[in-house]
Formats: C-alpha cells, structure tokens, sequence
C-alpha cells in the first residue's frame, strides 16, 4: 500500500521552546514532533513533513497551527485518529496541546492556508492607555488591505513582502479593549508585532497617524517604528479548506495589575492562563 498524509493540528506555549521551526541543540516544536514520530510511529527514513502553517517565534504563544506526516497507509488504516492521537498525545509535553488528526489528499500542505488568525495582547504593553474603541477601529483600520508591507517586517532575500490584510479590529474582551485581531491568508515576518509597535506609538502620542501611513504606503523608504515584544502574541487560528473551524468561547482575561511592579510578569502568567482555558475548551472539558 502507498502512503497516508496526516494532518494534525496542535497548540503550544511559545515561552517553553526556541521556536517552533527545528533548530539544532534547543527545543522547539517541530523537533519535538520528529522525535515523537520516530519513537512511537517508527518514522524513520523520511525528511520532516512540510513545514507547519505558521512559523512562530519564541515567545510567541499558539492556540492552532497545524503540520501533516506521511505514514504508511496501513499503519494509519491500523490506528486512525483515536491510535494517533494516543500515540502522540500522550507524549507531547505538558506545553503542546495536541489537538486532532484526519487524512487528505496526498498533495495537501499546510501552507496552502485559506487565512490565519493572529491576537496582539496591547495591554501588556510599557505605555498602554486604552483608548476610545472608535478610534482605535479607525486605526486598525489603517493596516487591512494589500500592501507592501516592506517597512512592517523583517526582510528576507527573495521572498516578497507584499500580503493582503483581509481584517484588523480592535480585540475586546468583557467590554474593554486589549488588543487587536488581524487576519489574512499569509503574513511576513514580524509584521503583526511591527504593526502593534506602530499603534502603540501613535496611541501614546510617539507617533503620528500620517507617519503610519507614510510607512505603509512608502515601501522604498526604510522607516522603522520598531518591533513589539513576543510575549502578548498569539496565533489564535488557522483555516483550511476541507476542515472545520474550531470555535470556543473567550472567558474574562483580568486587567493587568499595575500595582506590583512586576505587572508584565503576571500578564505573561495570564497569557498562559488564555491558552490552557483554550485548550481545554477545543478538548472538550468545559
């Protein structure tokens, strides 16, 4: 018999690896999965699946990103998704949630994304002020479209820095904004943290709106409004044809408290608190 592609779809806490592309002596995501797949499924002799849908930093936390396998046909047949799932699963560390698995088509990537879902957390941010949700709407506003996006991400040789922006809205949760939500079928590197630093500068005043814009629209010239932490990113989803979305409700994330001085340390706790409400929730335990 020929080969299976297993898709599977996980989440993990960007804080507890080096990324989630492999690296060489330090952990990260995908190497993790590799080593799981050569002990428990005896995948052996074969290179690391296409890379999973979206390359995170460390730092960055994950509630869904996905990555296949090719497995022998009759392996898969024996097991199925309740065999993978208990494979894997059970072996995953306690900072990856290993979510679900089904079969597709033999030419199916993860790449091929209908569109990714990204949450910038803003008020963890040195500065933050919240401000009136009709001009941060007007602001997030400026950042949905295509464009080059030349000054909002890290270069890389080859690689084109234009993308279409399809949604970018304010993020409110229990009635007060946090952050913002941005959507689009790929993004370049950076540019969701590089877009969170703009609005930071201008909702603090550091920046103009029309310095904003003249970066957006001005690709040629460099113009660095500089790079937002990891931390209070989240990929919150991706979607692809053929599979269904997981959708799970948003319990009340606490303000950050500004009377310890060690403030952004309990809103990482906090960001760890999001993802495990999250997890369990896709896992069905609420």
């Amino acid at each position: 018999m020929g080969k299976a592609r297993i898709a599977f779809r996980f989440g993990h806490y960007g804080d507890c690896f080096h990324g989630s592309q492999v690296q060489p002596d330090v952990p990260t995501v995908q190497g993790t999965f590799m080593h799981i797949f050569k002990k428990k499924l005896k995948w052996t002799q074969e290179r690391m699946p296409v890379a999973f849908s979206s390359r995170t930093d460390s730092g960055v936390h994950v509630r869904l990103n996905g990555g296949f396998i090719d497995l022998e046909q009759e392996r898969w047949d024996a097991m199925g998704e309740a065999g993978f799932i208990k494979a894997v699963g059970h072996q995953v560390p306690e900072s990856i949630s290993l979510v679900d698995a089904r079969q597709v088509a033999d030419d199916w990537s993860p790449r091929r994304a209908l569109y990714r879902t990204y949450r910038y957390r803003m008020e963890c941010m040195e500065g933050w002020v919240e401000p009136e949700l009709e001009d941060f709407t007007q602001l997030c506003s400026l950042f949905k479209g295509e464009h080059d996006w030349s000054n909002f991400c890290r270069r890389e040789p080859g690689r084109t820095t234009t993308r279409v922006v399809e949604e970018c809205k304010p993020w409110v949760n229990d009635g007060r904004i946090i952050g913002f939500e941005i959507v689009g079928e790929a993004f370049v590197w950076n540019q969701v943290r590089r877009i969170a630093n703009a609005m930071l500068a201008v909702i603090t005043g550091y920046r103009t709106t029309e310095r904003v814009i003249e970066a957006r629209d001005n690709p040629q010239i460099e113009i660095d409004l500089g790079l937002a932490d990891p931390d209070w990113l989240i990929l919150w989803s991706v979607s692809w044809e053929g599979i269904p979305d997981i959708e799970t409700p948003e319990p009340t994330i606490p303000v950050p408290d500004h009377t310890s001085s060690r403030w952004q340390d309990l809103c990482r706790q906090q960001q760890k608190e999001i993802l495990i409400r999250q997890f369990d929730f896709i896992q069905g335990r609420y």
